[in-house]
This record gives structure tokens, C-alpha cells and sequence, in this order.
């Protein structure tokens, strides 16, 4: 029927772990808990988990996490090799080798690795070798605690920090009890153990003393020890096995391979299938039960149980034991549970209403009951669908309510012995306050107050109030609205809104109530205790996501919860032992730079883009944390409730304060940096530029003040004149080089005419007539677009391209993101080198000849490259002075001056660039013409 585990929560891939076989768990300095898994070793602080890894890892999966004097955190993979994590990227120990997996040790600064016939010891600081132990034999297991490292062999060889070695003999029992050993750190020794047996040892000062594990249990994965606290894991669960307490097995149908115990006393237990167990100071204890308790009460002794299926149990809070006193048929829900202390009876509704006495079923009426208060000793109130009222439990008393009680009593149903006072609306909840002796009735057409003797509606901002559920305590009713908020009703009838506590202002209440001084209110997966008396709150506990809650009672300090999967159980007394969460400050990048900012700097004026990257360390569960900022002496900034980052974009120049604050009273932390004024910005400076300019402006007003007005309108004629100048160059290069291009061509021409080739030449004589006709169209044009460019440049090389019989290949390439029909260049400032690659760099290569022209768009230029596979600048220089000594290339000239005219008359940048390309061996493999020109529309 039942069973006991702690209360805990689980994080696995859901949460970012990167995989759910975790081997080994350890906090570090700062509090941060790491992970060590098969996919690598992460880091977690509660509400985010980062991992890391680095290329030269032979595999992720290892063990053994340890931290350093430096705050490096270290691991060893399973194939043997070492790896440290230093601002915050994971690197590999290089000089050492792997000999299979044996763990290594830190003591102070110094660093235990085992290698093949000996330890090395490594200095911590500078990561070198330092000493070399000899140990000529075969391994078995290695360990460190605070002051030695254990090898165990043959012996238990046990190594200071300065490398001092001592060997012990191993007890006999050794020799035949312990196959496959491992070594845990226990105390101020270390315990060895064995998978297979359950007999250990416990070595300290010298000395072993044998002990036994008084359990059934067939295989160990490991033990974990704390102080007098011994884990052994299990693939069947985990035993805590104490000095003074018997064994107790938890977890039993898990396959836990590790437990480790953080700082704040949180449990964490590693599993090698479904990620990490966290278990909160295991102050929380969780009752299994087969059925799902739906509502919740107690007695004076005990606590009863309505649950899903229509059946009421009550609970042994010493036995942790579960007793049948009501079994419905009908299958329905138990909710609503009553335990009336005057009449020691209990009310309940199912699919019916229920009173039991002395564990018997003495009423059972169709009446749908959705609340019940004891009114006085005389009467209850009930609120129910279609009717509310009062019932009367002793008609031998008297009471303030029998009048109104006898005016309006029930005298269809004698056993209910009920009086209506609410007809026609459906009751949510009722409650009574006996300071204005009123009775509130909750319905589904407002809120009613009913007195003695007078009825009416409360309403709130005039507007009518629909409320789910009433409680009372020290003259205030304490309503949950529909819309999942809290109110409170004073004695007056006033209705103000109970504040929630900060980081809680926008949660929804999904369910509250009151138990002796103490409001428990349901948000999301938490539940908050408000101390009514003393005004303050406090979080019970955190819920995980694979239950539901559905209700609370107090019961001698302990708080007993009713979940879909049994009772929560939780004592009052240990909740201020929560710890509480820390802001830490992982790093601060300037200008994305890494910068320790632990003390003030002084920074440059460009360096004011300031990062300031934090973690917040909260474990528990669904724990709500706000982060403020602020700047000197400014207001607080509130940040996103997942942001982990402040960026401080462009600050001025001056001495800055950052602090971050998390929640309303969490710590500090201030980083503190002066950013410095640039020189034009210095005392020095600005006195010494008011003077030269107070200087010149009286040597201008006096000197020149008359020869303004003449020298700009010269500088202006000068200006148009340069221009037109300009113009004029350009239109005259142009003249000189269209002539000059119809020569070349023509001469292709010729050589087609005179091999007699007739229907060639026809086609010839077609394109060039297109090719003269755009030629000439183009020469009245300062620019072109590059479709027009193209064109020319297709049905030249068409021409060409006869020329050269069938080994003549070309190929225009335009990038994707170039708009042809807008981008204009020069009018025919490509053809030239097109002209020159074919003449003098393909037209003397044997074999196949290629030519390729590419435009590419780079931000605001256009790069169009000219190559060739020729024979190169050099050779045809050559076969050119052979041929004619005087030759001087007219086109790279004119081209040249051209672009410098062209920067000068747009005031931009061209440029061009020729590469002589040359293969392995040094000899030429063509030509390539880079031009960049700056893009006009």
C-alpha cells in the first residue's frame, strides 16, 4: 500500500542535461554544481546547464570532477585522459599520457596523475612535471582526500603533497573478499570496497579496520561517503547506512550510480538512465500511496483521505500506514472533507453527501455540497448547487440562527434537517465570521452576506463578485476570485485585494486555505505559506511536473500535502533552513574582450561596451528570482526574469558603479571601472583649441575678410573648369579608343573573308554589324548599364571566338545579387582588356584557351575580373617586340589615364590591378585584371 521516498525533483535532457547517464556530481567554490555525464561534463546553477567539450576529447563520458586553488575544474574521461576547464573553455593536460581509467588526486598545488610505472606530480600553477614516484606494478584503484593520494596495488601506497611515499600491507581478508575494488575518500582516511562483497575497509591513520554492510545487496556501483554518512549505489537504489540509525534503502527501482551532498545539505543523486534526483535536505518525505487523494483533512489523532474513486482513508502519521473507512460505488471524486471537532463527525460529497461517525456511515443524501463551516455549536453552514444554507447538528441547543433557521427549514428532507436561506444559485463556498456574525455565501451570481435577521450582495468597485472559495481568520474572510486572485472581506463588508509578495505580483492562486494562522496559497508548481499574524511568507515547497496538488492541512507542525502520486510531508521547523539564493558574477567583456574587472580599471574612451555575464545559484525547483541594475547613484532597473547578462552600450566617459542586486533583499555585486575622456576631450586640449581658433578667427576677420567673396568665386570657375576639362579628356580617350577597337576586329574579319569561308562571314559580318552599331550607340554615353556591357562583350568574343576554331572557350559569370539593368560602369571600359587577353594572351597558346569575366558586388563596389589561361604579360611582350619594336600597349595606357580622369571627375575610388599568374615551377599560367569600380545607378 505504501512506501516512503524524499520529495524530489528531477533534471535530465529536459532541463538541457546533455544526457541522462550521469556517472559523477561535485560543487565548486562559487556553488555551482557540476555534472560530469556521457556526453560530456556541464555546469548548472539551478536554472541553466552549460557544457563543454573541446575537439581533442577522445571520448566525453568520465568521472572523478575535482576543483583547484585556481578555480579550474577538473575530469577525467573514461579513455584515461585529463581535462581542466579554464575560463570557462575545456582544455586536455598535454603532457600526460593515458593508461586506462584510474582516478587522479589534488592536494593543494599539486596535481596526482598515474602514468605506467609511476605517479607523476604536477605543479597546479605552471601544469609542469615536478616529480616522477616509481611504482612497478599492476593497478587496481586511486583516490585523494584533503592531504594524501592512495594507490591501491599488491599494497596502499599513500603519497604527500611533497611526494613523500608510504606503503601498507593489506589486512589478509583483503586477498580473498575484495575483487574488483574501488577507493572512496571517508573522513580524514579513505574506504575500500568491493562491487561484489559486502565487507569494507576503513584506513586512517595507518591503520584498517574492517566493516560489514548489514543489507541485501548484490552489486555495488559505488559508495559515496559524509561524515558519518555512508551511500552505497546500487542499480536497485541507494542505502543510507548511518552509525546510529538502521540501513534505509530509497529509491529502490532506480539505477543510481552516484550521490553527492552540496553545501546548503541538498541531495543530488546521479542515475545512469534518468538523469539527476534532487532532493531538498530530504525535510520533505513522500508517502506512496496505490490511490489519488483528492482532498485532505485531520483530526485530533489522525489524518483522513477522500480521493478519486469516491472512498475515504485515514492516514497513521506514525505508521505511515492507510485505513479504509468509506468505499463509494459510484467512482467519484471526494470533494469536499469536513472533520467537525464539536460533533466528531466527518463530511464529505461524492457523487452524494456523506456524514460519518465513529468510522460508520450514518447519512448518505443526493445533494450536491461543494462547502461546509461550523457556524456555532448548534448549526453548519453548507453552500450547495441550487441552494445554501444552515444545518443543525444539536436541537438541544440554542442559538442566534434558530429563528431565521426555523423560517426557512427543509421539511421535504428531515434526515438533512437543513434550513434554505440561498434558492436558485449555485454555492461555491461558505464561511461564518463571528466578529460581524455573518455568514458569506460564495454563488455563482455574487457574494452574499447573510445575517440573523437581513441578506444582501457584496460587491466590489460596484461590480459583482464571483469567488470559488472562502476562508476565515481573525475577523477577515479571505476570498479566491474566479480570475485565480486573492481578496480579503473585513468586518465592514470592504473588499481590498491581498497583495502577493514580490517576484508573485502576477501569479495565478489556483487554490488557498487557511489553517490555524497560516494561508496557503497554490502557485503554479510552488506553494506559499502566509503567516496571517506576523505578516510575513515564506515558500513550502516546489512541485514537481510529473504530479498534481490538490489540497493542505496542518497537522502538529507538519505540513501534510495531497498529490496525485500519495502524501507530501513536510515539517514546519526546517523551512528556514532553505538557502538562499546567490547572484555571481561569472565575467565582464569590454568590447566583447574578456576583462577582469575584480578590481577598479581604468579604461579607454572606445572601450565603453561593457557585458557583464551572471548566474543566478538557486536550486530549488521553480524558485522565482528577479535581477535589478543600476548605474552610480541611479534608479533600479529590473531585468527579464531569464535574462543572465546587463549590456551597457556607448557609455560616456567618467567613473562608473554597476550593481546588480538580486531580489529584493539578495546580495550585491558592484563592479567598478573609470572610462577615461578622449585627448580632444582633456583641459589641456580644449584650452589650447579655443586659443588657436579664438587666433585664426581674428587673423581671418582682419586679413582676409574682404577676399572671401573673390577667392570662393574663383575657386568655384576653377572647379567647372576642371570638370569640363575632365569631360573633354574623356570623350577624347574614347575617340581614340573606338577606332582602335574597329581595327581589331576588322582584321577578324579580313582573316575570315580571305580563307574563303562565305556563309561564316555572312554570320560574321551580322554580328559585327550589331557589335559597330552598339559600339557607336555607346560612344554617345558616359556610363552603361552591365546588361548593355555584356551584350557588347558577348558579340565581340562571338566574333573572336571564330578566330580560334573550336579551342576557344569563354564564360561571363554575374553574381545573384547584382542588378544588371541598374548598376552603371564607364562606357567600354572592360573591352580593352577583354581585347588584350584574347590578342596577346590567347591568341599565342596552344591547346585549349579559356577566358572568364566575373562581376561579384562587394558592399558598395563592383569587382569585375578579367582572366585568362595565355601565355602570359612577359612571353607576349616578347612575341610583340619581335614583331614590333616600338609596340606600346594604347589600351593599359589609355585605361589608366581614363580611371584616374574618372576618380578625379567623380571623386571615388577605381582602381585596377593585373596578376600574373604562375604556376609551381615558376612559368606563366595567364593573366588576371582585377577591377574595382565604385557602383553608380
Amino acid at each position: 500500500m505504501f512506501g516512503q521516498n524524499p520529495n524530489y525533483s528531477i533534471i535530465d535532457k529536459t532541463n538541457g542535461l546533455p544526457s541522462n547517464s550521469v556517472y559523477d556530481i561535485f560543487q565548486d567554490s562559487k556553488g555551482f554544481i557540476w555534472f560530469s555525464t556521457a556526453k560530456g561534463i556541464c555546469r548548472f546553477d539551478g536554472a541553466t546547464i552549460k557544457t563543454f567539450s573541446n575537439k581533442l576529447q577522445t571520448s566525453k563520458s568520465g568521472s572523478g570532477i575535482l576543483e583547484d586553488k585556481y578555480g579550474r575544474i577538473w575530469y577525467e574521461n573514461f579513455d584515461g585522459y585529463l581535462y581542466y576547464i579554464e575560463n570557462d573553455e575545456l582544455k586536455l593536460l598535454k603532457n600526460a599520457e593515458s593508461i586506462s581509467y584510474f582516478r587522479f588526486g589534488i592536494i593543494n598545488n599539486t596535481l596526482f596523475v598515474l602514468q605506467q610505472n609511476s605517479i607523476n606530480l604536477y605543479d597546479l600553477k605552471s601544469l609542469q612535471l615536478k616529480k616522477r614516484i616509481a611504482i612497478n606494478e599492476y593497478y587496481k584503484f586511486s583516490v585523494s582526500n584533503d592531504t594524501h593520494f592512495y594507490v591501491l596495488g599488491k599494497k596502499l601506497y599513500e603519497i604527500d603533497e611533497k611526494g613523500n611515499k608510504k606503503s601498507y600491507k593489506l589486512p589478509k581478508i583483503f586477498e580473498n573478499d575484495f575483487p574488483f575494488n574501488f577507493l572512496q575518500k571517508y573522513k580524514k582516511g579513505i574506504l575500500i570496497s568491493s562491487k561484489f562483497n559486502k565487507n569494507y575497509l576503513i584506513f586512517e591513520n595507518g591503520t584498517f579496520t574492517h566493516k560489514k554492510i548489514d543489507y541485501s545487496i548484490d552489486f555495488f556501483q559505488n559508495i559515496s561517503t559524509y561524515h558519518d554518512e555512508l551511500w552505497v549505489c546500487t542499480p536497485k537504489g541507494t542505502l543510507k547506512i548511518s552509525s546510529n540509525d538502521k540501513p534505509i534503502h530509497f529509491f529502490k527501482n532506480e539505477n543510481i550510480s552516484n550521490v553527492f551532498r552540496d553545501k546548503q545539505q541538498n541531495y543530488w543523486f546521479a542515475t545512469l538512465n534518468k538523469g539527476v534526483f534532487f532532493v531538498e535536505n530530504f525535510d520533505t518525505k513522500f508517502i506512496a500511496f496505490d490511490k489519488i487523494p483528492n482532498t485532505i483533512t485531520k483530526t485530533n489523532s489522525e489524518i483522513i483521505i477522500g480521493t478519486d474513486k469516491a472512498e475515504l482513508y485515514t492516514f497513521d502519521v506514525l505508521e505511515n500506514s492507510f485505513s479504509a473507512i468509506y468505499k463509494g460505488q459510484s467512482n467519484h471524486a471526494v470533494n469536499q472533507l469536513m472533520y467537525d471537532e464539536i460533533s466528531k463527525k466527518i463530511y464529505f460529497t461524492s457523487s452524494k453527501f456523506g456524514v460519518i461517525s465513529n468510522n460508520k456511515l450514518i447519512l448518505e443524501i443526493v445533494n450536491a455540497v461543494k462547502d461546509i463551516n461550523r457556524v456555532d455549536e448548534k448549526y453548519i453552514t453548507y453552500a450547495a448547487t441550487n441552494n445554501s444554507g444552515l444545518i443543525m447538528t444539536n436541537p438541544n441547543l440554542k442559538s442566534d440562527w434558530d429563528a431565521l433557521f426555523k423560517s426557512e427549514i427543509d421539511t421535504s428532507d428531515t434526515k438533512f434537517n437543513n434550513a434554505f436561506l440561498i434558492r436558485g444559485k449555485n454555492g461555491k463556498s461558505s464561511v461564518f465570521n463571528p466578529v460581524n456574525n455573518t455568514i458569506y455565501y460564495a454563488t455563482n451570481k455574487g457574494l452574499i452576506a447573510q445575517k440573523t435577521n437581513s441578506q444582501e450582495e457584496i460587491t466590489y468597485n460596484n461590480s459583482t463578485c464571483y469567488f470559488s472559495k472562502l476562508n476565515f481568520f481573525d475577523g477577515k474572510v479571505y476570498a479566491l476570485s474566479t480570475n485565480e486572485k486573492i481578496f480579503i472581506i473585513d468586518t465592514q463588508n470592504n473588499i481590498s485585494l491581498f497583495k502577493l509578495p514580490f517576484g508573485y505580483e502576477n501569479e495565478i492562486v489556483e487554490f488557498i486555505k487557511i489553517q490555524e494562522q497560516f494561508l496557503y496559497a497554490f502557485i503554479a508548481d510552488e506553494i506559499l505559506e502566509f503567516d496571517l499574524k506576523n505578516n510575513t511568507h515564506k515558500k513550502i515547497i516546489s512541485i514537481r511536473k510529473d504530479i498534481t496538488i490538490s489540497d493542505i492541512t496542518l497537522f502538529k507542525n507538519n505540513i501534510y500535502i495531497a498529490s496525485s502520486k500519495g502524501i507530501l510531508i513536510k515539517n514546519r521547523t526546517l523551512l528556514q533552513k532553505n538557502s538562499n539564493p546567490k547572484l555571481i558574477i561569472n565575467k565582464t567583456l569590454v568590447n566583447d574582450t574578456f576583462l577582469d574587472v575584480s578590481e577598479a580599471k581604468t579604461l579607454n574612451y572606445d572601450e565603453n561596451n561593457i557585458k557583464i555575464d551572471f548566474s543566478i545559484l538557486s536550486f530549488l525547483p521553480n524558485e522565482k528570482n528577479t535581477v535589478f541594475y543600476k548605474i552610480n547613484n541611479s534608479n533600479w532597473y529590473q531585468l527579464e526574469s531569464n535574462s543572465r547578462n546587463v549590456n551597457l552600450i556607448s557609455l560616456a566617459p567618467g567613473t562608473y558603479a554597476v550593481t546588480l542586486k538580486l531580489n529584493e533583499k539578495g546580495n550585491f555585486e558592484t563592479i567598478n571601472f573609470t572610462i577615461k575622456n578622449p585627448f580632444w576631450k582633456t583641459p589641456l586640449f580644449i584650452i589650447l583649441l579655443i586659443l588657436i581658433t579664438l587666433s585664426s578667427l581674428y587673423f581671418l576677420y582682419t586679413r582676409k575678410l574682404q577676399q572671401i567673396d573673390k577667392k570662393n568665386q574663383l575657386k568655384l570657375d576653377k572647379i567647372n573648369l576642371e570638370k569640363n576639362l575632365n569631360q573633354s579628356k574623356l570623350k577624347a580617350i574614347k575617340s581614340q579608343m573606338n577606332p582602335h577597337f574597329f581595327y581589331n576586329a576588322l582584321n577578324t574579319l579580313q582573316s575570315y573573308i580571305l580563307s574563303n569561308e562565305k556563309k561564316e562571314a555572312v554570320e560574321y559580318l551580322s554580328k559585327f554589324s550589331n557589335l559597330t552599331r552598339t559600339i557607336l550607340e555607346a560612344t554617345e554615353k558616359d556610363f552603361v548599364t552591365i546588361h548593355d556591357e555584356i551584350k557588347t562583350l558577348k558579340l565581340y568574343l562571338e566574333i573572336e571566338k571564330a578566330r580560334f576554331e573550336k579551342d576557344f572557350m569563354f564564360e561571363i559569370i554575374v553574381e545573384k545579387n547584382i542588378e544588371i539593368d541598374t548598376i552603371k560602369i564607364p562606357t567600354l571600359l572592360i573591352q580593352p582588356y577583354v581585347e588584350n587577353a584574347v590578342k596577346h594572351g590567347l591568341l599565342h597558346k596552344q591547346g585549349l584557351k579559356k577566358l572568364e569575366i566575373h562581376f561579384e558586388k562587394i558592399e558598395n563596389s563592383l569587382k569585375i575580373s578579367i582572366d585568362d589561361n595565355g601565355i602570359g604579360r612577359k612571353k607576349s611582350s616578347e612575341l610583340n617586340s619581335i614583331k614590333n619594336k616600338n609596340h606600346i600597349s594604347f589600351a593599359t595606357k589609355a585605361m589608366q589615364n581614363r580611371i584616374e580622369l574618372l576618380n578625379q571627375f567623380t571623386n571615388t575610388t577605381s582602381t585596377i590591378s593585373i596578376i600574373d599568374k604562375t604556376n609551381q615551377q615558376g612559368k606563366p599560367t595567364g593573366t588576371k585584371v582585377v577591377l574595382s569600380i565604385y557602383i553608380n545607378y
